[in-house]
Formats: C-alpha cells, structure tokens, sequence
C-alpha cells in the first residue's frame, strides 16, 4: 500500500479511500480512541496553487467550527503548512448520490427522512455563519445508520467572506450564481429545492449537456411539477419545493429553517425529523440578497457530464466504483 509522506500524530493509516481536487482521503485509526477516521491530507499542489490552498483552509476552518448530528463532523486539524490535515467522522455508507444512482428513486418515507436530515444540517452551517455553496447529493455522506450528514466544505465560505466568485455544481446552482451575485442564504436554499426534488422524484428538475445548457436551463425553464413525478407525493409539498426553487430568491423562503417548517408541514408530520434549538435562531443571522455583487460576464462553457456528475471535490474512489466507502462525521451526543 501507498502510505502518505505525513501522518499527523496518533494516527495509522490503513486504507487509502480517494483523491479529490485538493487532498488523499485516507482511512485511518486514532491510536488513543479507536475511532475511525477519513484522514484529509493536502495534495502536493495544494502549496503551491493558491485557490486549492484556500480551499482546504475553508475546509478545515469551517467544518472544525460545525457540531450537529447531520453535519460530518471533524475531530481534530490544522489548515496550513507542512502538517495540514484534517481527520473527520467515517461514514461508511457512501454518498447519497451514490446511493440514488445505485438504487434510483427511493420510498416516500426514506426519502422524506434524507430532506429532512440536509435541511437540518444546513441549518446549522447557516447558523453557524457559512455558507455552503455546493449543496448536491454528492456532497451528502451517509454514516452506519444511513442517516444523512451534509459535508464537503471545501468550496463553503463564513458568510462575511462572501464574494461574487462563481462557486458551485451547475446541477443544482442558483440563477443568481451563474449571472454572477454573490452567494446569500437563497442561494444554498434554492440548491436544497433542487436536492429535494431530486431525492424525492428520482430525476433531476434541470438537466443540459453543458454548462450553458444549464445556466438557461436554470433561468428560464420550469421543472415539471412534482405531483405529476411522483403520484405518492404528501399534498402540499410540491408547492414548498417549487417556492425554494423560485428563479426570483425574494420568492424563495428566506431561510432554511423556514424551508424545513413548510416542509415538515407539507408533509403533515414532522416525517421522523426532529427540530432542535437551531431553527428559530438560524432566522435573519445571515445576509440575504440586497446588496450583493453585481453581474459578471458569463462564464466559458465547460461540459456537464450526461449521467450524475462527478464533480464533487474528494469524492472517494470505492464510491464512484459502488463500493461502501464513505467518509466523514460522528453524530452529536
């Protein structure tokens, strides 16, 4: 076996998991506790190459600051330097993208209970100030439970940091994104919408085999309507789906846990997600869209794969190929 040049202390690797954009993923076990871990290490290029530098310094900072049961958490790490790491919860249940393109649409109850799970991790980064900035099923890890974490926070920013970059998966983007505006709290809504109407019809509302196919996708169609997808569909949840995925983001909710309160009502339960204390403070404790950025130039086209995308940053390699490697957080105690 490859074994990397740096291991941070107490730690032995016993498998490497994957590569990303900006690290190895290893699977290791910390000598003390015993726990399993996935073991983020910096690619060579990530000290050399100032955007995947950032990247991964975002990524240690912010999910170090994140403690909630549907958010991967991280144990310990050091975001710059020749001893970067990042060690985070195992999660040996894949990604939920992998989990939709290997068994497809799955049942009401099940794929109300993922919904519920990312909204209420999301909740938590925004009430944490961070924004996620690529909120997609591929970026969602599944522990021993199959529960729901919302992870990969290489491309999330605190929400004062924001800025007009365009950052994302043209999957599930917001129109304001491709026409350049910086990322608010609308914008990871609108990729949750786009999250839950994948999870529960088992099809993608936008699809195009471009990025410019997309963008126009985004800003001028309309998907179809979720009622006609999926027949067992709660009454009223096609309209909570629809709103977050409005092209206007004054017309989304204007926060997640606003989202998640109209979703749990759609569904005339609360659908086994429970609310906890984060929900009414996570009202108004970010920027919404006025003020931000103004429009950039479009971006060059770039292909968009014809299948499920595979642009998710340190997607594990078992993964890709259908095995059950995960990775990522323990749940809250």
């Amino acid at each position: 076996m490859d074994v990397p040049t740096f291991v941070p202390d107490g730690y032995e690797v016993r498998q490497r998991l994957g590569a990303g954009q900006t690290s190895i993923v290893w699977l290791a076990q910390h000598g003390a506790t015993k726990r399993q871990v996935a073991l983020k290490l910096p690619r060579d290029d990530v000290r050399t190459n100032a955007v995947l530098r950032r990247m991964f310094e975002n990524e240690v900072q912010i999910t170090l600051k994140l403690d909630h049961p549907n958010v991967v958490r991280a144990f310990d790490g050091h975001p710059t330097g020749d001893r970067a790491f990042l060690a985070l919860e195992y999660c040996p249940g894949g990604t939920l993208d992998q989990l939709l393109l290997e068994q497809g649409r799955q049942p009401m109850e099940r794929a109300l209970q993922l919904v519920g799970d990312v909204t209420l991790g999301l909740e938590h980064t925004h009430l944490k100030q961070v924004l996620h900035r690529d909120v997609k099923p591929a970026n969602v890890f599944l522990n021993e439970a199959s529960r729901a974490k919302l992870g990969d926070f290489g491309t999330g920013t605190f929400a004062a940091d924001a800025t007009d970059e365009r950052v994302g998966t043209a999957f599930y983007m917001a129109p304001e994104i491709f026409q350049g505006s910086s990322p608010t709290v609308q914008s990871d809504v609108y990729s949750l919408g786009v999250l839950a109407y994948e999870v529960l019809s088992g099809e993608r509302p936008f699809v195009g085999d471009s990025y410019d196919a997309l963008m126009v996708a985004h800003l001028t169609s309309l998907p179809r309507d979720l009622r006609h997808v999926r027949e067992d569909l709660p009454r009223g949840l096609s309209a909570v789906i629809t709103r977050a995925m409005s092209r206007d983001a004054s017309r989304r909710f204007q926060s997640v846990a606003a989202f998640g309160e109209a979703f749990r009502a759609g569904i005339g339960t609360n659908g086994g997600v429970k609310a906890t204390s984060d929900v009414e403070a996570t009202r108004g404790t970010l920027p919404g869209r006025a003020g931000r950025g103004a429009a950039a130039p479009p971006a060059p086209a770039k292909p968009a794969p014809s299948a499920r995308d595979e642009a998710s940053e340190d997607r594990p390699e078992a993964a890709r190929k259908g095995g059950l490697f995960g990775w990522f957080r323990r749940r809250k105690s």
